[in-house]
């Protein structure tokens, strides 16, 4: 197994839910995964914010417009690291199969369909919240991605973006990928490690998002079954349920817009912005039914928030990017 490692230089509402299929074409062919139904169709709202309804209580985090605007800066955020790339694995120019696992908002899976006219995309995520208007080649399909998949057996390529931490079972998933590949196809996953760092000691070891993770993390992993530290086994584990040309690429993002290079200070505002997001996002909800006091919660946000615009501050968190191959026949 090959890894490489690239580190980034560091310096100083309801209008969005929709169904499964495009607007401009029917879904051709059977569908790998059951199709939408108003049993699935609905959301619930809790602690000011709205969640899907689908097998209540699976993802703990909203799929509201807040949300929304959450994804579309990570979708951004992860393109401005690539330099506007959408992956980093060696698939061919014309894919026919192509599936987004946890597709969100569905905004990787409609551009890959408009790079790549010749593939048939299918987005599956637990809420229907995609767009209407779409390529004629895209799907989307309400399901539980860790749930058994029916005649599916042909992908091109997998997908994952900062969905491998908010799995209940990594193994089971990545066996199932590769006995739904083709020969030959490819899987990528894409995920931040959620360990706050810098390369000249300038973090306090009390800042507020050490110790945001370190209430977080036991309460996802207790009560959910999350393990936010798995990216760094991704390679391992790939290895060793049978995959090869295994490739890993670490990239450090930094945590706000203390970076000289314009570039950096980009991503940085992008990172900042999405992890103060997912701050509140946690805050509404998993660190209150863990019985954590709302007084406390509401000053670690406020506590976060200001010390992200501190530029004395130099951190990063890591990003993994790991894509393997099904052994080609």
């Amino acid at each position: 197994m090959e890894e490489n490692y690239i580190i980034e230089p560091l310096e100083e509402d309801d209008e969005l839910v929709a169904g499964g299929t495009s607007d401009y074409a029917s879904s051709d062919g059977e569908t790998t995964f059951g199709s939408l139904t108003s049993s699935v169709s609905g959301h619930v709202w809790e602690y000011g914010r709205r969640y899907h309804a689908y097998r209540y209580g699976r993802y703990p985090v909203p799929n509201d417009e807040e949300e929304y605007k959450r994804e579309a800066l990570r979708h951004n955020m992860l393109k401005e690291l690539l330099g506007g790339k959408l992956f980093m694995t060696p698939i061919r120019d014309n894919p026919q199969k192509i599936i987004d696992l946890g597709t969100g908002f569905g905004e990787w899976a409609i551009e890959v369909a408009e790079k790549f006219p010749s593939a048939r995309v299918t987005g599956v995520d637990l809420s229907p919240i995609q767009p209407h208007w779409l390529p004629p080649n895209v799907d989307f399909i309400v399901d539980d991605i860790e749930d058994e998949w029916m005649h599916a057996n042909d992908f091109d390529f997998a997908h994952l973006r900062f969905v491998s931490t908010f799995l209940k079972d990594n193994t089971a998933l990545m066996k199932r990928i590769f006995s739904n590949l083709k020969p030959g196809g490819w899987v990528e996953i894409q995920d931040l490690y959620p360990d706050l760092r810098s390369d000249d000691d300038t973090i306090p070891p009390d800042h507020p998002m050490i110790r945001f993770h370190q209430m977080v993390q036991p309460v996802l992993l207790e009560k959910y079954g999350f393990d936010l530290f798995v990216p760094t086994r991704l390679p391992a584990l790939l290895e060793e349920l049978g995959f090869v040309n295994i490739q890993r690429k670490v990239f450090h993002m930094p945590f706000g817009e203390w970076a000289r290079d314009p570039h950096l200070r980009v991503i940085g505002g992008y990172c900042r912005e999405i992890l103060l997001d997912f701050v509140a996002a946690m805050a509404a909800r998993p660190l209150v039914e863990a019985g954590f006091d709302r007084e406390d919660i509401a000053d670690l946000v406020r506590d976060a928030t200001q010390s992200a615009s501190n530029r004395r501050i130099h951190a990063y968190y890591p990003i993994h990017i790991v894509w393997a191959q099904k052994p080609p026949a």
